[in-house]
């Protein structure tokens, strides 16, 4: 994907403000990556260690906004209306009990999260489900009262409209993009989660990066031309930001409302995604943004636009242009998130205990059975055994080591690793690179011989424990000592 880099300050930019916004996005939320473009050229784009520009992240609902313009382009051809209802598409997936007010559903309902639904049908609720996503969609209550009326947000209402695209399209959201949109931008072959029957998810799963979100948000900014080229019917990308629906909970917020499947404030539109991924669009000037991120906070969007209003509107004197310039191009080159601190190698007794012997763990949240810790130069060998799998990870000291347990399967996970030893236990950190988490760990052996651990995510679906940490044992073989 070819793109033009400027400095801010030839655009007439501040390049302090950029940098002071740098500064309070990693202080404020765990951001991953960042790119940036004013009018249409790219003027600020980096990543923190162990994240990168150039592995795709799984995006949450930002991905909705790719249902969004596949929707447009079933609008523009004449195959769908925003008033159709809903039972017109998927009466033949109904239970055979039902809410009756799904009667009263229509396309518009769902693309703006008025559906009247009582719960919000996220990808875990989906992935929970072996098959048949759509008719246990269809069997959820509504409140018939807020059909039309109130926000509730609910993705299901996007693995529907994604159903019916393809239905009504012949091809399924991810091809009319790829063929439409992608290949015509050149972002190369893009990734997006299916449901066990092979339709895309709507709602999460679209695989991008923060260079590509950017460019996307430039698409839409440019009316859907890109190199002389409509991509995507202007009048669409015109209806998809405009504010719609309240969001109560946000009305403080630069984002106070639901557009078309996108949240919309006065001065931004944006494709917000759960853990602080965003694709930005700018009203009153030509900027573009997108972040991929592992953040517990939504600031980021408010965050940009204070200061992006700023680095717009305040110069910076020119003779500090240069000296400002070179302190944001020094900023970026060194993003990074928090490594392990302490010692490169074991440094008493007891934390010697954890190399070279076979650990048998407990239950814990990422299935990690065994392992058998060595050092290996200056590295960390880790031999694992995860849900059943054999795997081997390397960690570097103070340092990320990029592992791939599973090559060739983007929905798998890649693995940067870093540790540290301090006097009584070991610190991991690992970074998840093609999703939004990352993870600490911690190993020590207790006055009873037993392995005791934590793991404690930055983000996490499943059910919070005290303090986002989880509590671990562990035993030793002693039949495996190495």
């Amino acid at each position: 994907m070819a793109a033009t880099y400027v400095k801010p300050g030839e655009l007439g930019l501040n390049p302090e403000k950029l940098t002071e916004m740098l500064t309070e996005l990693e202080q404020t939320v765990e951001i991953h990556s960042i790119s940036v473009r004013f009018d249409g050229k790219v003027i600020l784009e980096g990543a923190w260690e162990p994240f990168s520009l150039e592995k795709p992240q799984m995006m949450h609902s930002l991905s909705k906004i790719g249902t969004s313009i596949c929707l447009g382009f079933a609008l523009d051809e004449g195959k769908i209306h925003l008033e159709d209802k809903l039972l017109d598409y998927v009466r033949d997936e109904l239970p055979e009990e039902y809410d009756p007010a799904l009667e009263d559903l229509t396309i518009y309902h769902l693309l703006t999260m008025q559906a009247g639904s009582k719960e919000c049908c996220n990808n875990v609720w989906f992935s929970k489900l072996t098959k048949d996503w759509e008719t246990n969609w269809l069997k959820q209550p509504k409140i018939r009262e807020d059909i039309g009326k109130a926000f509730h947000y609910d993705s299901g209402c996007s693995y529907t409209l994604s159903r019916i695209v393809t239905k009504v399209m012949g091809k399924n959201c991810l091809a009319l993009m790829q063929e439409r949109v992608f290949d015509k931008m050149g972002f190369g072959e893009i990734n997006w989660l299916t449901s066990p029957e092979g339709h895309n998810t709507g709602g999460w799963g679209m695989y991008l990066t923060a260079g590509k979100i950017s460019a996307l948000a430039q698409l839409l900014l440019q009316k859907g031309e890109w190199n002389g080229e409509q991509l995507i019917p202007a009048w669409w990308t015109e209806e998809i930001g405009k504010i719609r629906v309240v969001i109560p909970e946000d009305e403080k917020k630069a984002l106070t409302h639901y557009a078309y499947h996108i949240k919309a404030g006065k001065e931004i539109f944006v494709a917000e995604g759960a853990f602080g991924q965003y694709l930005i669009c700018f009203r009153d000037y030509p900027v573009a943004i997108g972040i991929t991120a592992g953040a517990s906070e939504y600031l980021a969007a408010d965050i940009c636009l204070k200061y992006i209003k700023e680095a717009v509107q305040i110069p910076c004197e020119k003779e500090n242009l240069e000296e400002a310039q070179e302190k944001l191009e020094e900023k970026l080159v060194h993003l990074t998130l928090p490594k392990p601190e302490g010692d490169k190698k074991d440094t008493n007794e007891a934390t010697k205990k954890l190399l070279n012997k076979r650990i048998v763990f407990t239950e814990n949240p990422r299935q990690i059975e065994s392992a058998v810790i060595s050092m290996v130069g200056e590295e960390l060998k880790l031999e694992l055994t995860v849900a059943g799998e054999k795997k081997i990870l390397f960690a570097g000291y103070k340092d990320w080591k990029c592992n791939d347990m599973y090559p060739n399967d983007f929905t798998k996970r890649y693995h940067a690793v870093s540790y540290a030893f301090d006097e009584d236990a070991l610190y991991l950190s690992v970074g998840l690179l093609n999703t939004s988490y990352r993870e600490e760990y911690c190993l020590w052996v207790n006055s009873e011989n037993v392995v005791v651990g934590t793991w404690r995510p930055n983000v996490t679906y499943l059910p919070a424990e005290e303090d986002m940490t989880w509590k671990f044992t562990g035993t030793f073989e002693p039949s495996c000592i190495l």
